[in-house]
């Protein structure tokens, strides 16, 4: 017998929908002997996200075509299995028996029709009935007697820097797995921040490598030089460090390669950290290059559609949505796995430290391979969401790597790139957010430099760099709150669609206010909110001195003072650098695509690691 996937159990109250429903005769102990108590018409449903068996994508995916559920049962019950598909209203039965004087130590089957791997295949999903007066459901799993037609060994690769309680948590969860016993793989950590210590592992399965600063990408990239030098690897598996992990996600890696009909990369799905039913996003779309099927978003190069967005998990109709599968561009570097192959064709990761580095991976796997980037439903990870989180900084690494994106794509025109990066310079000023413009021009300016940039220039000297230019300007502060109960909340009764026309064109010829006179300036706070669902617009600031900003989920406001000098300087140099790279773009584009091999080689990136020193 083979194991393709576990029926998993929640392990708090606040994520059991995900995995399990019980009406009033079940409950779920959640003690570390896990099992759910039945009474007498007590019902237990898989119909959840990570306890469904999402039968169309194990048909296309794999060369499977025989499966079972064996279920651990003590009483008697009456064993149902449905199936949903997308947007049809009512569920199938396909499958129903009773079963009288279960015992555990004797498993019942339950064998999947064989429909499941037909055009009606769907989302496949069990209820338990309790039909004695007690009952217990312990343990299931979905097998298969196929032999498998690969071994697959995995690398797992996680890179931090300065969080060592995530790291720890999620190196712990891979090696108490008793499943993964028996599977063979690898965790090689590698330390940004140089702050752990390898018997802090005290595993052979785990090693730690200690690394330059050199970013997410440097950190991933080191990991996996090292992977293939010990040469017994098939696949690879990129996992960022502050996450929280269920590790069935590990798991169900194994049996997929192992009976895979093709080669094919994961994109594990983000689930949002502080919503944990919320799927933030599974695999994700560059706007430049994609329509979604929702609508047209438009050229904007430097926008991100993420997948399934904001799908709220706890609707089990909701849940068959992801039935309808996307093509994703790439898939982030938070859980995302491929085979060797796929290196020994594209390269390794770009040095782009951190932002655009998957993008740009992803691309070259889904572009030039024509490889599949499969968002596998049940396959996530728990992610801090990004609404919640701004650091200034961020925004050089996202515009410079994404324009260095396009050049190796040659997708970029020198007017679509000024236009958008205006348009974000522009939001910026318009917030007193001087510091964020800044980061867009310091970001081309760099790009402008061309290759001779990554060739001359240290690093983690840059990155220290760009820190310092992120805090340049003194108009913007940042207060921490020990609670989001003393936060500024938004006001519910505040429309911004109702703002007048007038405000918004006043807005645009005035610089949001920078051209009023201080006569006309409200000497009054505006509170600025940036929700996961919807966001203030910039006219909310029109016409006031500070802006106070407050993210959902941060327990931290920013608070940004207008001042008329810096906004317009930021403004005429950006006008400046505009008109100065316009001769060069098209040389500089060039350079950077000429010199796309060569940083993708593992002779570059063991120089730019400074690996070749070490020996």
């Amino acid at each position: 017998m083979n194991v393709i996937s576990r029926i998993r159990f929640p392990c708090t109250s606040e994520t059991s929908s995900l995995y399990m429903r019980c009406n009033e005769g079940a409950t779920i102990n959640f003690c570390t002997e896990q099992k759910v108590e039945l009474t007498r018409n007590g019902v237990l449903s898989l119909n959840t996200y990570f306890n469904s068996f999402y039968e169309n994508f194990y048909a296309k995916y794999t060369k499977l075509s025989s499966l079972y559920y064996l279920l651990t049962l003590e009483g008697d019950f009456q064993v149902s299995l449905y199936r949903e598909q997308y947007e049809r209203e009512k569920r199938e039965l396909i499958y129903t028996h009773k079963f009288d004087k279960c015992d555990p130590s004797e498993p019942i089957k339950v064998s999947l029709p064989d429909s499941w791997q037909s055009q009606d295949a769907g989302r496949a999903y069990l209820e338990i009935t309790c039909l004695s007066e007690r009952g217990c459901f312990t343990e299931g799993v979905v097998a298969t007697e196929q032999p498998k037609i690969r071994e697959v060994s995995l690398a797992i690769i996680t890179c931090t820097f300065k969080k060592e309680v995530y790291i720890k948590n999620t190196v712990k969860t891979i090696l108490q797995d008793d499943f993964l016993q028996d599977r063979k793989f690898k965790v090689f950590v590698v330390d940004n921040g140089r702050t752990l210590k390898p018997d802090e592992f005290g595993d052979s399965r785990v090693q730690l490598i200690s690394n330059r600063n050199v970013g997410g990408a440097g950190g991933f990239t080191r990991g996996l030089i090292q992977a293939l030098q010990e040469g017994v690897y098939t696949h690879f598996l990129f996992m960022d460090d502050d996450i929280e992990l269920e590790s069935e996600s590990l798991y169900r890696l194994f049996p997929l390669y192992e009976y895979a009909n093709q080669d094919f990369a994961i994109s594990g799905s983000m689930l949002d950290l502080y919503k944990k039913h919320i799927l933030y996003e599974a695999g994700a779309l560059l706007c430049a290059k994609s329509l979604h099927r929702d609508g047209d978003y438009g050229n904007d190069p430097f926008a991100i559609v993420s997948l399934n967005n904001k799908l709220n998990l706890n609707n089990s109709y909701v849940t068959n949505n992801l039935l309808l599968e996307d093509n994703p561009d790439y898939g982030a570097f938070w859980f995302f796995s491929f085979s060797k192959t796929v290196v020994e064709e594209i390269g390794l990761p770009m040095p782009f430290f951190i932002k655009g580095d998957d993008i740009e991976f992803g691309l070259r796997i889904t572009e030039r391979l024509s490889k599949r980037i499969v968002a596998f439903p049940s396959i996530a990870v728990w992610h801090e969401p990004f609404y919640a989180k701004n650091p200034i900084w961020v925004s050089y690494y996202k515009f410079r790597n994404l324009l260095i994106t396009h050049s190796i794509r040659g997708s970029l025109k020198y007017l679509d790139a000024v236009k958008f990066l205006t348009k974000g310079l522009i939001q910026g000023i318009f917030l007193f957010d001087y510091n964020s413009a800044e980061m867009i021009i310091k970001g081309l300016e760099d790009y402008m430099q061309g290759p001779a940039l990554v060739k001359s220039t240290d690093a983690e000297t840059l990155h220290a760099k760009i820190l310092e230019h992120s805090k340049i300007h003194k108009n913007q502060t940042v207060t921490s709150y020990s609670s989001t109960h003393n936060l500024p909340q938004k006001n519910l009764s505040i429309e911004n669609k109702n703002q007048p026309i007038l405000k918004i064109i006043l807005g645009l010829m005035t610089l949001n206010g920078h051209l009023v006179p201080n006569f006309l300036l409200s000497k009054d706070d505006v509170f600025y909110w940036i929700g996961s669902d919807s966001a203030d617009r910039w006219f909310k600031v029109f016409a006031k001195k500070r802006v106070v900003i407050s993210r959902e989920g941060n327990n931290s406001v920013e608070q940004n003072e207008m001042s008329r000098s810096i906004g317009l300087g930021i403004l005429i140099r950006w006008f400046k650098i505009v008109i100065k790279s316009r001769t060069k773009w098209s040389s500089v584009s060039s350079e950077w695509r000429n010199a796309f091999n060569h940083f993708s080689s593992t002779e570059f990136w063991k120089d730019y690691l400074k690996l070749n020193e070490q020996i």
